[in-house]
């Protein structure tokens, strides 16, 4: 009796580390590969957690797979209305204009926006919608990693920016329109701050960039996010996971010289994302492994 309960302490530590791997796996690791830089077409499944938010079968915003049930996304995309029933998300969706046999769509429960939000360059662009069911993960569709608050983002550090929106000031992504990939270094806030006031008529002394917001992109202009990315995720690769450093928030213009894109900085809003979201917690899975052990650990102790 007792060497069969040893066995079975073994296969439960055994299941329990088996499933901790399977749930580190899904997070910000994409199965298919070949993520091609430059402002260029991205692989299909290449960037998995990548969504289309739609109004009226439209694509208004990007926005980026967290969990299951969850979307991270920007309060700016809600400004006209924050009704679930106005919306759906797209997952899996590549090719907008030429739908893949790999999307699914999702009806919306419940969109959150951050109060602090009022207008382009203030606190708070960061929302969550969760959708009417939970979705099964495919090797085309898998969430990001969220960043914990202690994760850093230095100046320098090459992240990627994705999403289906216009291609410079006024210039529409042509058809089929396939999803873009951008790769932009991070910027300081003092540096880019320094950038947003040449040229302008604001105080020197001003912050136009506050501290829940992260610049990307190039003093030279050229390269950037621009309208129709709103939403979508900045991710960067930080020990073989993709995590989501930023959201596409605000910016002068399209790649615009000393005016690089900025992102809600997501490090900063993780208290609010899983106080709103879905908290961190253990797998039916892993709970019924623990409370077996903790019931044949007791067993043992007292023979």
């Amino acid at each position: 009796m007792m060497e069969n309960a040893k066995y079975l302490i073994g296969f439960l530590l055994l299941a329990e580390y088996s499933s901790s791997v399977v749930s580190d796996f899904t997070c910000g690791t994409p199965l298919i590969g070949s993520r091609i830089v430059g402002g260029t077409d991205a692989t299909e499944g290449a960037w998995p957690w990548q969504i289309s938010l739609q109004q009226d079968n439209s694509h208004i915003c990007g926005g980026s797979l967290i969990s299951n049930q969850l979307v991270l996304c920007a309060t700016h995309c809600f400004t006209h209305s924050t009704n679930p029933a106005d919306y759906t998300v797209v997952l899996g969706a590549y090719q907008l204009l030429n739908p893949s046999s790999h999307q699914i769509i999702s009806n919306v429960q419940n969109i959150t926006v951050n109060s602090l939000w009022s207008h382009d360059g203030t606190p708070g662009d960061i929302a969550l919608i969760k959708l009417s069911e939970p979705i099964t993960y495919t090797k085309y569709i898998l969430p990001v990693c969220v960043p914990p608050s202690s994760m850093d983002f230095p100046e320098g550090s090459t992240c990627t920016v994705t999403g289906w929106g216009n291609i410079g000031s006024g210039e529409l992504l042509s058809s089929p329109k396939t999803l873009q990939q951008l790769t932009v270094p991070i910027i300081s806030n003092t540096n880019c701050n320094t950038m947003y006031h040449i040229g302008a008529d604001s105080d020197p002394s001003a912050v136009i960039v506050p501290s829940d917001q992260i610049c990307a992109g190039y003093e030279a202009g050229k390269k950037d996010s621009c309208q129709g990315d709103s939403g979508g995720p900045l991710v960067c690769q930080v020990g073989g996971l993709w995590y989501q450093a930023g959201i596409v928030s605000w910016g002068e213009g399209c790649a615009t010289p000393n005016r690089p894109g900025v992102y809600t900085y997501v490090p900063h809003y993780y208290d609010w994302i899983q106080t709103n979201g879905i908290p961190p917690s253990a797998s039916s899975m892993s709970v019924l492994i623990a409370s077996l052990l903790l019931v044949l650990t007791l067993f043992l102790m007292q023979r």
